[in-house]
């Protein structure tokens, strides 16, 4: 079911709000960038650099010479994908998606999948939000983002013990993946339960939950609309999400690894990070809350989302790869 929210992202960092403009649909997000804040000559000069670079790859390496075809799973939520009524996509997803196929020469076409295997090689080149426990007809590359389930709290970004989460009212998205994490916890927490995340960040910030649980990256989008609100450790182990390639395409693996290795590296990811996390840094293994015990048990995916004004897909809890990432199964 989908509920119509509004979802208010004026407490973003300077710099997000700065680029935001610039990123969307942008070729080259690091050049607009530049182009926004220094003089036109910089702007052009990459210009030409991006058109006299050779493209890295060519058929049949890819499907189409000069294109990187990428394939998006629309079913995702904010931040990672959102279709718009007009069925374009923006998001974290299709951000990096820019930004790897200019390290490649490559200008960029988007295809809804639902599946990667049955995907890549045919109707795209390439699957974005891809998670580790991918089939074996498909490899994963190039680490770009992180899936875990986080808590979110009022105070600044880091990692809190056990204590202080124990026994604490916390806010979960009624049928999310972060609920039944919650219930098979020995948190001792009291839950409170809301139909979306908005309503949970807004009781997060008049204090009538202590915590907001929730998929880490749906959480940082949303807490840029708050000053005070921040991520404060993850309940489970973070994973890496990459990019799908097809296992028999090693040319085209090697062509991605190096493209987002750069992307990761030169200052574009950041700003990225920046537009869509709030500034949110990287989560690791060392994010996660010590001492949370979690029952073993079925874990049921989200049942809930909202809805932006211009009727894209809003924010949908649950881990990065039960509710964002593409199908590799």
């Amino acid at each position: 079911m989908r509920r119509k929210k509004m979802v208010v992202r004026g407490g973003a960092a300077v710099l997000a709000v700065a680029v935001a403009a610039c990123l969307a649909g942008c070729s080259n997000p690091l050049s607009a960038i530049e182009a926004s804040l220094s003089s036109p000559s910089i702007a052009e000069a990459r210009g030409k650099q991006m058109q006299a670079a050779a493209p890295a790859v060519t058929t049949p390496t890819i499907i189409k010479n000069g294109t990187l075809t990428v394939g998006l799973d629309t079913s995702s939520s904010a931040p990672m994908c959102i279709t718009g009524s007009d069925g374009t996509f923006q998001g974290y997803d299709v951000d990096m998606a820019y930004a790897i196929a200019d390290q490649l020469g490559l200008t960029v076409e988007f295809v809804g999948v639902s599946g990667a295997s049955s995907a890549l090689g045919q109707t795209c080149d390439i699957v974005m939000d891809a998670s580790s426990n991918a089939s074996g007809s498909v490899t994963v590359v190039g680490a770009y983002a992180e899936d875990a389930v986080g808590f979110f709290h009022k105070g600044g970004e880091g990692t809190v013990d056990k204590g202080s989460v124990m026994g604490k009212t916390i806010g979960v998205q009624d049928g999310s993946v972060s609920q039944q994490l919650l219930k098979r916890s020995d948190l001792e927490a009291r839950q409170e339960s809301f139909t979306n995340l908005n309503d949970a960040f807004d009781a997060l910030e008049q204090g009538i939950v202590d915590y907001v649980l929730c998929d880490a990256f749906s959480g940082a989008y949303l807490q840029a609309a708050y000053s005070d609100i921040s991520f404060c450790g993850s309940i489970d182990v973070p994973s890496s999400v990459g990019v799908g390639v097809a296992a028999a395409n090693t040319e085209l693996q090697n062509a991605v690894q190096q493209a987002v290795d750069k992307v990761c590296t030169n200052g574009v990811s950041d700003i990225i990070r920046a537009k869509w996390l709030g500034g949110m840094g990287a989560i690791s293994d060392s994010s996660q809350i010590s001492g949370i015990s979690i029952s073993a048990g079925t874990v049921a995916g989200s049942s809930e989302t909202t809805e932006t004004s211009d009727g894209a897909s809003g924010v949908q809890d649950g881990s990065t790869a039960g509710a964002n990432a593409a199908d590799v199964g």
